[in-house]
């Protein structure tokens, strides 16, 4: 059983789904059986995601996904407040400092916990901007460092 806050998220990223395939507010409301004040949130933070891309775009026409303020987000205003706060000023910035192995994690700033983690990490994916490795046997020797000693290929390492 999800919690509210959760299956509001769930519920958002949905909707962001059926908008992108071209489905109408109302018609989105209806798939999902959302109430009107469920479907004005998804609409107002949808609205808020679109217009700062196209703030960003229209300022900087080389801009990228990770150039986008994180003051202007589809996060929750206490969130986008914290992480100003903590110095975070770009969704680039999040994604850097996500992806530094000796970063303790989100869950360390005051006042964010692991919903919002959680939060910010999903928006991360719908961006691409979520960090990780594209390299297996990076990962796998970060994970078991005795692999890279050894010199092995990690394909050659088979299940007994």
């Amino acid at each position: 059983m999800l919690s509210q806050a959760e299956q509001a998220t769930l519920n958002l990223e949905q909707a962001r789904d059926l908008r992108a395939s071209g489905l109408s507010y109302r018609e989105i409301a209806r798939t999902l059986a959302l109430t009107p004040s469920q479907i004005g949130r998804i609409r107002r933070v949808l609205r808020r995601a679109k217009a700062a891309q196209t703030r960003l775009h229209s300022t900087n026409p080389d801009a990228t996904d990770s150039d986008l303020p994180v003051t202007q987000l589809a996060l929750p205003s206490g969130l986008r407040q914290l992480l100003k706060k903590s110095g975070y000023r770009t969704l680039g910035d999040l994604a850097e400092r996500l992806a530094d192995r000796d970063f303790p994690g989100l869950e360390t700033v005051p006042g964010i916990g692991p919903h919002r983690t959680r939060l910010v990490k999903r928006l991360l994916g719908d961006f691409g901007l979520l960090p990780g490795s594209d390299d297996l046997q990076a990962e796998i020797e970060a994970l078991f460092p005795e692999l890279k000693d050894a010199g092995a290929d990690i394909s050659d390492i088979t299940m007994k």
